[in-house]
């Protein structure tokens, strides 16, 4: 739980937050079984409208998701619906009990954003903190300082906006620094000079001088997962990007590439050759050795962005080949 003083405090908002019939579609669960368990086990929604309405975090969402696989692998809900997280996923990762998905888009990462006008941004653009455990704090950085007890956060990742970075604000990045030793930390600046982004560079403080929009924002989440990731050197580059499978193997592109076409054009066969080379380049962005976590990140991108293009041509060669059948007959 993040702790801050009470006079004066920021407000901070968890994000997203789930309704129940959301909540009860991703984790598989009826929405009278939620209900219950919550009742029971006080497993259920940490927060509340005035009304009542149950809103679920995605810290709340995720702790559903490994409960109900769990007991899909035949535990009792009795016996593990007071275990800690942690306990819960050492369970089923003994259990083989798959958590992948739940960290595609780097939700076991908890993120801070801190900000008035990144807040406001992030509430006009809602998708994009989808699946991503955070924390909005409307007020500037300095209110970190002042109100965020480092040792009991539990955040991973910190993205600050302020609209300069002259000498006080990097004397409130040093001292950030300083409290926050282990975290990630971004900052988003319009007005940065080079020497300032250096100085923070070599304090491993990211600065983002560019204007903010969804794409952008994207690349700068992939970016400090792989920065998380590699610190843990708990995956290599293919594992951290969620990704597409291989729809056609090589020997089944080689026998395509060759077979007469139905079709007038030759669509199949140009595009079985350039699936080929996309997956040639696939394998070897995903295997590329680095040195850096900024090279990591680079490489991650690469590799998606590969990932996805081979996928989407062989979604586009499934139609041909649909095509050229249809023609045949």
């Amino acid at each position: 739980m993040v702790r801050v003083h009470t006079m004066n405090a920021p407000v901070i908002d968890s994000r997203p937050l789930y309704g129940i019939g959301t909540v009860a579609r991703l984790s598989r669960l009826k929405p009278d079984t939620l209900r219950i368990w919550e009742r029971r086990y006080g497993l259920g929604a940490s927060q509340k409208t005035e009304s009542g309405r149950r809103l679920y975090t995605q810290t709340d969402l995720d702790h559903l998701q490994i409960v109900s696989r769990l007991v899909d692998n035949g535990f009792r809900i009795g016996e593990i619906a007071t275990l800690e997280r942690k306990t819960l996923a050492a369970l089923a990762d003994a259990e083989g009990v798959s958590q992948k998905h739940l960290d595609a888009n780097g939700s076991r990462y908890r993120y801070l954003f801190a900000g008035e006008t990144l807040c406001q941004w992030l509430d006009q653009h809602p998708g994009c903190l989808s699946r991503l455990d955070s924390l909005l704090m409307r007020a500037p950085m300095e209110s970190l300082l002042e109100n965020i007890d480092p040792s009991s956060s539990e955040i991973d990742a910190l993205v600050l906006e302020t609209p300069r970075l002259g000498s006080t604000q990097l004397q409130m990045l040093e001292s950030l620094r300083q409290r926050f030793s282990t975290l990630s930390i971004t900052v988003l600046c319009s007005n940065c000079s080079k020497n300032t982004t250096s100085h923070l560079a070599d304090m491993d403080i990211r600065v983002v001088e560019e204007k903010l929009d969804t794409q952008r924002f994207a690349s700068i989440l992939r970016d400090i997962q792989c920065q998380l990731e590699t610190a843990e050197g708990s995956a290599d580059t293919g594992d951290l990007v969620s990704t597409q499978p291989i729809l056609f193997d090589t020997a089944a592109l080689q026998s395509i590439a060759v077979a007469p076409s139905h079709l007038e054009c030759a669509c199949s066969q140009h595009l079985a050759n350039i699936i080929q080379a996309l997956q040639e380049f696939e394998a070897y962005t995903r295997d590329c050795e680095v040195n850096n976590w900024n090279d990591a990140a680079a490489h991650s991108c690469i590799y998606a962005y590969t990932n996805q293009a081979r996928w989407l041509m062989e979604k586009s060669l499934g139609i041909a080949l649909e095509e050229s059948k249809t023609a045949s007959h």
